[in-house]
């Protein structure tokens, strides 16, 4: 008997009966299907009974009538607020729902596959987990390496949940299901936040969602949570499931061991303490406004970081810990792990009979705005400091946002309000401890001083470490400052995570430098004499006119390249009056026509704020082109459109680093953030990451902590983007790049989608790595695809693997769906015509054989062992049809024989075609090269780029051949000669490339050369 050995014996119910482990009971799917509302899948009879234990002295009356709002608030647009708001006994209904005091009052339930059906629409989870009848969750399950049209199972996935999230028909289950999970039971690959295999979890949108990542780092408790399971329990599962037979497999054993990754995602999920915290504390709804305007709802659930950060905060208080550090680096969202902070440790401290009252400290007035916004909008009640007199007044808000120049030496945040018996606890959220706290300063001790009874939670991404002296002065570190390091969130996990970029850097092109150079050069008898200073020299006209015209060439080319006509870019100038310099210019040139880009000048001391808060908001909505800025926005800034950063000076250490990280958001499909240094920080990057690195491994890391590209993850390095551009050289050198016509005939004659999606992939690469590669001088492929633009060619090929994707048997897809697909591009016009033909079997035959001889006749290598074998199995079934009678039957198996050898002999000839382009159109040297591999390998080839070395050669040594043949054609009757003089090319051609050739293998491609030039001489085809 053959095992199973699918997806649903792998992960599906090795996972169910992990659940039951952690505490759920199952309940099997008839049972859920005769109690459900198929409406929402709430279990009726089960909420019912929770409803009434949970609410004493209440009526069936009173529950069906609360029954009946909970449909209503389903059907919202608000993303399932209402209700979210309702069962965490913070919305109007005076019931509760869930018992979140005494969380082992309520009931927890698993099933697998329960349908989430409206009229004609349907999907079914792999497993759902109700509480109280409420199914709040769900999980869905890929089996490890599966492959799904090209993509991952976890990529895949996820494309499908951006379909469902958009199905309107679906609403009412995303507005109630509160948590997805997902996994393929497999690590994480190293994939720069692709997301390719590995476990992750996400809230509803009506959009698409945000996966994160699940990386445990308590291990030691939360795997105290996994219980035991009976034998008996097993058996009802899969005996529910008719699976019983799998109970004693070797592999479904192995698939419930409690260390599986996705048996580990799940403790580190679902546990019933974690999907607790995750339920009441860590969902919140962010107001936002829509491309219209209009005001709407993003559900956002907590990050790994932010959770692992938020015990490490209680754990510190619990202990007495008055004062610590957060470092999580640049994007990992600081402010929202506030807020979530905020909402539990007031919880947390009103249990003691503490009464917290929280502080969020800004060192800016524009990050005051910020904060106070995205508390606002998070739902939470905020006071704004605007005076010194309001911070000696107490408040009933949750939080005051208070810039830290407010708070003065009089400054005192104790008690004032009379109630002096209250057990306050004043708890200080310091962002960006990295800046103007000096510990010489007032402003830090002031806000100590204030209260030197509170607890002090310093947030920043960079903090503040020795990365050197300047003279005798000595400035005291972050974590002298604000405490240890409570939690730690380094830059590599970010990227690794998906949430932010890694960067690219592009350093001048040299005839730039070099224009530069000789104006600077012009102006140096001016600066000896003390009469300019460098400054000067870079805010000169005639230095930022060419600057600028630089910079709008290459914005305009990257847009172009990216195939994306909303990125935004940032000039950092050298001086302000390098900034004004650089916008008058840019003015001048859009009123003369010269260039359709806008721009904003931002400078502290330019306009006034509410004019630059406009600028800026105008430039984060996709109005303005650029932001010319000097020291303004290098911190705090988040725009995800922002993909270019201009760089005209350098920056120092931390602060470098925020800079840089102004252009790594997650933005579209965007791989990567770029820098254009005109400045070369090279050395000052490398010296910071340094420091960072040798600071850390010495002092804070735990034991093990692997901390070596901690910022060295941060930029691309050049050798990858080599390797790109060579990989990229030899999968379109079987393309003709030169016209679209014919690569888009190209791509149709392709019947294998693997070869054209590794060709999308290229493409998609190629289009970042452009700059990169006229920077480093890959002059033929800058040429081959100047002169097109990618972003079509990368069109030609996606639409190429949609159609595919339609033609193929689609399992998990209805063909309702396929049918739309299709059906929504075609218009209909009906006329009369005519009598429908009646085809015979023996047509059929005839013009498929047919079909297939003129297909055969087009191949121009017809030595090919492929195509010789094709040709056989072709004239065998041409025999067994002709020489005999053949029934009915036997004619429609041959006709189908027959097309299947069409495809592949279609196959063969699309991919013939593609090795001459890689030899610009030569057959002669594409049937040597398949040729020569086929004898030393006894292997078809499917790609040039599983035999670089041996292309390389013959690509680079055709030339050197085709001049020698010039000099005097008759040679080619001295094959001889003209063997040994093609075998020397190769040699001196061979000694230029990584893979070395085998002499033997010199001498058998200088031989087949040699036969197929004297070939070509005597007018053989």
């Amino acid at each position: 008997m053959t095992t199973q050995f699918n997806e649903m014996t792998r992960v599906q119910f090795p996972g169910l009966i992990h659940l039951i482990k952690l505490g759920y009971d199952f309940i099997p799917k008839n049972v859920v299907e005769s109690i459900k509302d198929p409406e929402n899948n709430i279990l009726i009879p089960i909420l019912k009974e929770q409803f009434l234990k949970l609410n004493p002295n209440t009526s069936e009356k009173e529950f069906e009538d609360e029954y009946k709002e909970i449909k209503t608030e389903l059907t919202n647009n608000d993303l399932g607020k209402e209700f979210f708001d309702r069962i965490r006994n913070k919305g109007n209904s005076e019931y509760k729902f869930i018992d979140w005091e005494n969380w082992n009052n309520n009931v927890f339930k698993v099933s697998y596959e329960i349908p989430c059906k409206n009229s004609d629409d349907e999907f079914r989870p792999d497993l759902t987990i109700f509480i109280n009848g409420l199914p709040l969750a769900y999980i869905e399950f890929k089996k490890p390496n599966a492959i799904r049209n090209g993509r991952t199972g976890m990529t895949s996935e996820f494309t499908r949940m951006k379909m469902r999230f958009k199905n309107k028909s679906f609403k009412v289950f995303h507005n109630i299901t509160q948590i997805m999970g997902f996994t393929d039971n497999m690590e994480y690959s190293e994939d720069y936040g692709m997301h390719t295999t590995g476990s992750y979890y996400c809230t509803a949108s009506y959009t698409e969602g945000f996966f994160n990542s699940m990386h445990e780092e308590r291990p030691e408790k939360i795997f105290q949570e996994i219980g035991q399971i009976t034998e008996k329990q097993i058996e009802q599962v899969l005996k529910d499931a008719n699976k019983i037979a799998i109970k004693d497999t070797p592999e479904f054993k192995t698939n419930c061991s409690p260390n599986t990754p996705a048996n580990s995602f799940l403790t580190s999920l679902f546990s019933l303490d974690r999907l607790k915290f995750f339920l009441r504390f860590g969902i919140a709804y962010d107001k936002k406004r829509d491309k219209n305007g209009i005001m709407t709802f993003q559900k956002q659930i907590m990050r790994y970081p932010q959770y692992f950060a938020t015990k490490d905060i209680e754990d510190a208080i619990n202990s007495g810990v008055k004062k610590g550090v957060i470092w999580h680096t640049q994007g990992s969202g600081k402010t929202a792990l506030a807020f979530y902070n905020i909402e539990y440790l007031k919880y947390v401290l009103q249990k003691k009979n503490i009464i917290p009252q929280f502080f969020f400290i800004v060192d800016r007035i524009d990050l005051a705005d910020q904060a106070e916004n995205a508390f606002l909008n998070r739902g939470l009640k905020v006071k704004r400091i605007n005076s010194k007199q309001e911070l000696n007044k107490s408040f009933t808000e949750d939080v005051a946002v208070v810039n830290i120049q407010k708070i003065n030496e009089d400054t005192k945040l104790v008690d004032k309000s009379g109630y002096e018996n209250l057990n306050k606890q004043n708890i200080y959220f310091i962002d960006e401890a990295h800046r103007s706290y000096n510990d010489k300063g007032s402003y830090l001790p002031n806000l100590y001083n204030a209260d030197k009874n509170a607890i002090k939670i310093a947030l920043t991404g960079t903090p503040l470490i020795n990365t050197g002296q300047k003279g005798n002065e000595k400035h005291k570190t972050t974590r002298e400052i604000f405490g240890d390091y409570l939690n730690k969130y380094y830059y590599d996990q970010s990227i690794q995570d998906g949430f932010t970029l890694r960067l690219m850097r592009e350093e001048v092109r040299t005839e730039y430098k070099k224009k530069f150079k000789d104006i600077v050069d012009n102006l140096q008898e001016e600066v000896k004499k003390g009469t300019l200073k460098k400054k000067d020299i870079l805010a000169h006209p005639n230095y930022c006119s060419p600057l600028l015209d630089y910079i709008l060439k290459d914005f305009a080319e990257s847009k172009e390249i990216y195939g994306d006509d909303t990125i935004g870019g940032m000039i950092i100038a050298d001086s302000s009056n390098q900034a004004r310099e650089l916008y008058k210019l840019f003015k001048e040139k859009s009123q003369k026509g010269e260039t359709k880009f806008t721009a904003s000048l931002i400078l502290s001391d330019e306009d006034d704020k509410e004019t630059r808060n406009s600028e800026v908001k105008n430039f984060k909505d996709g109005k303005t082109d650029f932001l010319i800025v000097y020291n303004m926005l290098l911190t705090g800034f988040n725009a995800p459109r922002l993909k270019k950063l201009y760089l005209g000076r350098v920056i120092k250490a931390h602060n470098l680093l925020q800079a840089l990280t102004r252009v790594n958001r997650p933005y579209h499909d965007f791989r990567f953030g770029y820098i254009v240094d005109f400045a070369n920080i090279s050395k000052e990057f490398d010296k910071t990451n340094k420091a960072y690195f040798e600071e850390l491994n010495n002092e804070y890391v735990k034991s093990g902590e692997d901390l070596k590209n901690i910022y060295g993850s941060l930029f691309v390095p050049v050798e990858e983007i080599e390797q790109n551009l060579k990989n990229a050289e030899l999968v379109l050198a079987e393309y003709d790049l030169s016209n679209l016509e014919s690569f888009s005939q190209q791509i149709n004659d392709i019947p294998k989608k693997g070869e054209l999606i590794q060709l999308a992939k290229t493409l998609r690469e190629l289009k970042e790595d452009y700059n990169l590669a006229r920077l480093l001088s890959y002059d033929e492929l800058v040429e081959k695809i100047k002169s097109k633009n990618i972003a079509q060619l990368l069109g030609i090929v996606q639409d190429r693997i949609r159609t595919i994707n339609l033609i193929e048997d689609s399992s998990q897809e209805s063909g309702k769906d396929i049918l739309n697909v299709v059906m929504k591009n075609w218009t209909f016009k009906f006329e009369k015509d005519g009598s429908e033909e009646l085809k015979l079997i023996a047509d059929d035959y005839r013009k498929t054989e047919e079909k297939a001889k003129q297909i055969f006749n087009r191949n121009w290598d017809q030595k090919d062992p492929e195509w010789v074998s094709l040709f056989d199995e072709f004239k065998r079934i041409m025999q067994k049809q002709h020489i005999k009678e053949i029934s009915a039957e036997e004619t429609k198996e041959n006709t189908n024989k027959i097309q299947q050898i069409i495809i592949d002999l279609r196959n063969l000839n699309a991919r013939n075609e593609r090795f001459a382009n890689a030899f610009s159109g030569d057959k002669k040297y594409a049937r040597s090269f398949k040729k020569v591999i086929y004898d030393t390998t006894g292997e078809e080839v499917e790609s040039i780029r599983d035999h670089t070395g041996v292309y390389m050669v013959m690509r680079n040594s055709k030339e050197s051949v085709d001049d020698e043949v010039a000099k005097n054609s008759s040679v080619l009757e001295n094959e001889s000669y003209v063997e040994k003089a093609i075998g020397r090319i190769l040699i001196q051609n061979g000694k230029n490339i990584q893979e070395k050739i085998p002499l033997d293998q010199i001498k058998e491609i200088s031989n087949l050369l040699t036969k197929e030039y004297h070939r070509e001489y005597e007018g053989i085809s």
